[in-house]
């Protein structure tokens, strides 16, 4: 996964970030010339032209910071799925190998940022599904800002019922950390207009069945496929009794 892609976001911040770093420098040098003249005497100087550059180097380094913040912005959700309301984004298949276990298989589509077909394995009973969710507020649409998630661990619980919101008692990263999102969830103050928030799915057990997984505003639902248990497999034709005739 690149840290920036090729998008409106990143080709506008940089841009800015470029051109401003350029005339930043440019003006920034020519200021410190023409201080250099009128500091010392017998050299020609047009009065007012030290303070006029110093004025347009700060102007392009205000663009320079701009493009930063663009670049950002992109950094921080190039790690995460766009997100265009409720959908379906993928399926689990959750089965429990063993007493006390649980293996999660995930297919998530070309889309997700991370792979597409990821494996989980962790203790307990029940299981959900935690994602990473990311909304701006106030950022102008048209410059590419796009409110994002990703499915980013795998949970366990070792109890069979109890309060939908308890904490885990496992936990099994199926995308890793994505550090832009990660640093930002961490210190809010950084990207005032970033929110981001952890969302989990509701807790489900591990009974072979195969779900869809569907990503809302609230976070993440499962709706239950088909199931497959050995009443529901295809027999042998070899193994059907034979009929009265």
């Amino acid at each position: 996964m690149t840290l920036l892609s090729p998008s409106r976001l990143t080709l506008f911040g940089a841009l800015l970030f470029l051109t401003g770093i350029y005339f930043t420098l440019r003006f920034f040098s020519g200021f410190l010339r023409l201080l250099s003249r009128k500091l010392r005497k017998n050299r020609p100087y047009l009065k007012g032209s030290a303070s006029d550059y110093l004025w347009f180097a700060l102007g392009s380094f205000a663009a320079t910071l701009a493009g930063g913040v663009l670049l950002a912005g992109s950094a921080i959700q190039n790690g995460l799925q766009a997100f265009e309301g409720t959908k379906v984004v993928g399926t689990v298949r959750a089965e429990s190998p063993s007493v006390g276990r649980i293996h999660l298989t995930l297919d998530l589509g070309e889309t997700h940022p991370a792979r597409s077909k990821m494996e989980a394995d962790l203790p307990g009973v029940r299981w959900a599904l935690e994602g990473e969710y990311l909304q701006w507020q106030g950022a102008p649409r048209w410059l590419g800002f796009a409110d994002g998630h990703r499915v980013s661990a795998a949970l366990g619980s070792a109890r069979e019922s109890g309060d939908p919101d308890r904490p885990e008692d496992s936990r099994a990263h199926v995308a890793g950390i994505y550090a832009p999102w990660f640093l930002i969830h961490r210190h809010p103050a950084w990207a005032p207009m970033a929110r981001t928030a952890l969302r989990r799915s509701p807790w489900l057990s591990a009974d072979g069945s195969t779900y869809e997984l569907m990503v809302t505003d609230a976070g993440y639902v499962l709706v239950s496929g088909e199931k497959q248990s050995d009443e529901k497999r295809p027999k042998n034709p070899e193994e059907e009794p034979s009929g009265s005739h």
